[in-house]
């Protein structure tokens, strides 16, 4: 076919489109490409968006794409299965038609979405972080074949959680949830809570966190626990918490970290390396209240279990010392009737060996000058001595 020298654009425009036509009519493909300046008309359902291709921070292609009401679903099936937000930086494996207008230009068609490829992708660089997490920091994170064991793991949370910095997004949903959840605890406990505001989510949001984590580190104030709280979101904005640098200071830190970064699909890396991982800010708030709560309660047993084990004490000693009463009282009246046996003993020998018996055996009593004579060699002649008798007194003279 000639071209004349010059033609209108209406006729340019129906060559291009015949050319087009030529090679895409009825011919869906599918291509691979990174989204970009998406405008997502949901009222409406219908999306426009451009769609790039990178190497390294230059873009090497740019076409622009629409998805119409017809196939306005796909938008939703592909946030349902991998739990993404449709929005830029996504990289897309789409089945697509060419088409060329004369009043809109170039456009691609989007017919369908594989959202196994993203996941794909996800789970890849995943993997890799991962894997480079590991082999770069042995000495503060091991993966034993099925679970991350890290530094922060091992860190103690304390029997008593008072002192508490919290990471979180200011005026955030986030920061809200876990504030109101530890000042209104059913229990009244008191939290001290330091918040770290910052970025949370975003481009530079890692950066902004691990910021936040050194400030923390080289502070002189000591937390017991630091909090990590972040509320819903996209896929997307949970990348945050894939970042290599981020997870390598999570994993390093002395201080038990605890994340709550509101997504109930996955475990982020960050969770993977952190002490405790909880899905909302108001779970990791309820972990720090039963924390304390159990301790209580440990403390209340142990003061029952210590009453207890005193009275059980007092009981038994009650009735060791009613035993010994009950021993003294009766060895003193063995030892009182021993003795008022021994005393009747005493008392018949002394009756036994009183003058009046002695007398009435037929003994009598010798005195001289009024002392008893018991030896015949104090007495001289002539010595005037005197002889009791039983029933009578005689006087007599020693002759000698």
């Amino acid at each position: 076919m000639s071209i004349p020298k010059h033609i209108s654009l209406s006729d340019l425009a129906s060559i291009i489109s015949d050319s087009i036509d030529a090679t895409f009519i009825d011919r869906p493909i599918w291509v691979i490409a990174e989204t970009s300046d998406i405008k997502n008309y949901y009222d409406r359902s219908y999306c426009f968006l451009t769609l790039v291709e990178k190497e390294g921070a230059k873009i090497k292609a740019k076409l622009e794409a629409v998805i119409w009401r017809n196939t306005y679903h796909i938008i939703q099936e592909f946030e349902k299965t991998t739990g993404i937000k449709f929005e830029k930086n996504i990289n897309l494996l789409m089945l697509i038609t060419v088409n060329f207008s004369s009043q809109y230009g170039l456009k691609l068609n989007i017919l369908k979405i594989d959202a196994s490829y993203t996941i794909g992708n996800i789970e890849l660089e995943r993997k890799l972080v991962l894997d480079k997490l590991v082999k770069e920091n042995e000495s503060i994170i091991k993966f034993d074949g099925e679970n991350y064991i890290t530094f922060n793991q091992q860190q103690l949370i304390p029997a008593v959680v008072r002192c508490i910095a919290l990471i979180t997004a200011p005026n955030s949903d986030g920061q809200r949830d876990f504030i109101h959840e530890l000042e209104n605890n059913k229990y009244s406990y008191h939290f001290l809570i330091d918040e770290y505001l910052t970025q949370i989510q975003g481009e530079n949001a890692s950066e902004s966190i691990l910021n936040q984590l050194r400030i923390i580190n080289n502070g002189s104030k000591k937390y017991d626990v630091i909090v990590i709280a972040r509320g819903g979101g996209s896929q997307t904005d949970f990348t945050a918490f894939e970042n290599y640098y981020l997870a390598q200071s999570i994993a390093g830190f002395a201080t038990p970290i605890l994340t709550g970064i509101g997504h109930e699909r996955n475990i982020s890396i960050a969770d993977l390396m952190s002490n405790k991982a909880l899905k909302t800010p108001t779970k990791v708030a309820n972990f720090i209240v039963d924390n304390n709560y159990v301790f209580e309660q440990n403390i209340n047993h142990s003061y029952q279990e210590i009453i207890a084990l005193a009275q059980h004490l007092f009981e038994n000693e009650k009735s060791n010392l009613a035993n010994a009463k009950r021993e003294i009282i009766d060895n003193a009246k063995k030892i009182i009737e021993h003795q008022i046996h021994e005393l009747e003993k005493y008392k018949l020998s002394i009756k036994l060996l009183s003058p009046q018996n002695v007398l009435a055996r037929g003994f009598a009593i010798i005195s001289h000058q009024n002392n008893v004579i018991i030896n015949g060699t104090e007495l001289v002649n002539n010595d005037k001595v005197k002889i009791q008798f039983l029933n009578e007194t005689v006087d007599a003279t020693i002759n000698i």
